[in-house]
């Protein structure tokens, strides 16, 4: 026996359910805040960046900011970042990013990837956004492990 109602209708689904995509979050690189240490920095009067380390430097952030970052994060320390605690860098931060509050909105440490045998690049980290702070090719701004 089929009971019917005045007060009751069926639900009413839509014929096909819609999915968004998952949104992928990606590093943007900031240049502003370079250390003013032209032996750290892109300065053409800097004589340890040379084109094979600005190459290089070019190709890995071409690569990192292609990838999601929960991805780069579980790549292993030499294809993806490493975690260096502020107080083992020997690093002078660019006067203007000190003063200001990006240095405060920071994560604490550093972050560092790796230019292969060329060198390592360090940074802060601000959500998605990648500071770069350094360009060590002379491997000497922090104790380095293999």
């Amino acid at each position: 026996m089929k009971i019917k109602s005045k007060n009751f209708k069926s639900p009413s689904f839509p014929k096909k359910t819609k999915i968004k995509p998952h949104h992928t979050s990606r590093f943007a690189f900031n240049f502003s805040f370079l250390t003013k240490d032209s032996k750290y920095n892109l300065d053409n009067r800097g004589t340890t960046i040379n084109s094979k380390v600005r190459l290089k430097f070019l190709e890995r952030i071409c690569q990192l900011s292609q990838e999601d970052i929960v991805k780069v994060f579980g790549y292993n320390k030499k294809q993806g970042l490493e975690k260096i605690p502020e107080a083992e860098v020997r690093l002078r931060i660019h006067s203007d990013f000190k003063s200001s509050d990006r240095y405060k909105e920071c994560e604490d440490d550093y972050w560092v990837f790796r230019l292969g045998s060329l060198g390592r690049v360090l940074g802060k980290k601000n959500s998605n956004i990648f500071y770069v702070m350094s360009i060590d090719a002379t491997f000497d701004q922090y104790d380095h492990g293999s």
